[in-house]
């Protein structure tokens, strides 16, 4: 009798467990979102400066992005200070207007951002990713929605893309990811 009274207690328990983990991990998401263009980009527009170099969360994210990439046969891609300033105006822009979309509110995109700030390319593209709680946006959790993902996947597989511009910023609760690409 007294083993089977604990056999109901471990079963209760490990029931609350799973319903206070269910909840919990309800009210806590990653989103991800991505976009790539071809077009020819050659306007001079003044340089971005260079970025400073990232830091040991964007080097994860970009690690990570060049294993995918060299585990699909294709080539690393080397991390580019200009993109790496304009992944970081995206993210800024992101948290503190406190939207998530590929469009700004009035309408533009990261490849205006590149456009107007003179970053040339033939190919580009950009991978988005946001989490609620901030602590859940692991470099891990984020690749893994990007490849579950078959948009971000190819985004990230594009054959064309040498360099890579990574930005992460938090603010409060909320952490956004922003990958810039180009060839």
């Amino acid at each position: 009798m007294r083993n089977i009274k604990s056999i109901i207690a471990v079963l209760v328990i490990s029931v609350l467990v799973s319903c206070v983990f269910i909840t919990t991990a309800s009210s806590q998401s990653i989103n991800v979102l991505g976009v790539s263009a071809t077009a020819s980009n050659t306007e001079n527009a003044e340089a971005l400066p260079k970025a400073n170099d990232m830091d040991d969360y964007e080097n994860a994210i970009a690690a990570m992005i060049n294993s995918i990439r060299v585990d699909n046969g294709l080539n690393a891609i080397a991390a580019d200070g200009s993109l790496n300033a304009v992944a970081e105006i995206r993210s800024q822009d992101l948290i503190n207007r406190n939207y998530f979309s590929h469009y700004t509110p009035e309408g533009t995109n990261v490849f205006n951002v590149m456009r107007d700030n003179g970053v040339s390319y033939r190919y580009a593209g950009e991978n988005l990713a946001q989490s609620a709680p901030a602590s859940i946006g692991t470099p891990e959790a984020f690749i893994n929605a990007w490849v579950n993902s078959p948009t971000h996947l190819s985004n990230m597989l594009r054959a064309q893309y040498t360099k890579i511009g990574v930005s992460m910023v938090e603010i409060d609760s909320r952490r956004v990811v922003t990958t810039v690409f180009t060839n």
